[in-house]
């Protein structure tokens, strides 16, 4: 189990979707331990090839090369066993002969390649990837709403908390209903569209969710414009034609230190060799 986290750990680095103080601490060991380092770079080699070919047999051959190298204790917690000793050698070039013979197997997949240029990433690989519902702020809503005691208003508070909690049981259809309705009253209400838009995006209605969440993006003003950004991407990737807004959309939100998904946007970028 350590030494498959320890693979995981270099493939989260990779794709970018380390949080500030994770990635200062791996940088950190991979500048004190060079053996790390050089793995990380191998990976990533390995990874790349991955991303371009994007066949599933290259899948299975590093899947399986990861697999025999963790089971041979290659990976140790908190560092990579030196390879100088003749049995981690022939490891290693136990590894390389197998990335070798995966390239002799494929090279008619990059010959194609290299004719046509590079292959378009999977687009719904990286929504995959990238998308996890978001219910943290939705519950802390609901329950400040259900808290907040204001007598005057109890009626417009009360519908808007019902909805989120239609919306955090996973009832997306019964939620856009009680959103649309709360909307027509309170058009203006930014937590209600937030939610609509999420509600129409997990219930796989993309371009429905576009629409309603693009004008959060625009605003100065709105508490969820950063957030309803990195959605709006992620919905650009599930409909035809929406590859480069969403990439135009990743580029800014990784230039945006204030947005928590910047990190993950370049991870995005980086995979789409942007």
């Amino acid at each position: 189990m350590e030494n498959n986290a320890y693979i995981e750990r270099i493939h989260r680095y990779l794709a970018g979707r380390m949080n500030d103080a994770e990635k200062v601490e791996f940088e950190q060991e991979m500048s004190n331990n060079g053996e790390l380092a050089e793995a990380v770079k191998t990976e990533e080699k390995l990874l790349l090839g991955l991303t371009l070919v994007g066949d599933e047999a290259l899948k299975k051959v590093i899947a399986n090369t990861d697999e025999r190298l963790a089971g041979q204790q290659f990976f140790k917690k908190g560092k990579i066993i030196s390879l100088s000793s003749s049995s981690n050698s022939f490891i290693m070039k136990k590894m390389l002969s197998i990335a070798a013979a995966a390239v002799v197997l494929f090279g008619l997949v990059w010959w194609g390649f290299f004719r046509q240029g590079p292959a378009t990433p999977n687009a719904d690989q990286l929504f995959a990837d990238n998308f996890k519902p978001e219910t943290a702020k939705s519950t802390a809503i609901a329950d400040a709403l259900a808290n907040s005691g204001m007598v005057d208003s109890m009626d417009t508070q009360d519908s808007l908390r019902e909805a989120l909690v239609l919306y955090n049981k996973g009832q997306y259809k019964d939620a856009c209903v009680a959103l649309d309705t709360f909307l027509v009253y309170h058009p203006t209400n930014d937590t209600a569209q937030f939610y609509l838009g999420m509600s129409h995006l997990n219930d796989s209605r993309y371009a429905r969710a576009i629409e309603v969440l693009e004008p959060i993006t625009v605003s100065e003003t709105s508490p969820f414009k950063l957030d309803a950004m990195w959605y709006l991407g992620l919905c650009y990737f599930k409909v035809d034609g929406g590859f480069a807004k969403a990439e135009e959309i990743f580029t800014q939100l990784a230039s945006n230190p204030e947005s928590k998904d910047q990190q993950s946007a370049k991870g995005i970028l980086h995979l789409i060799g942007h």
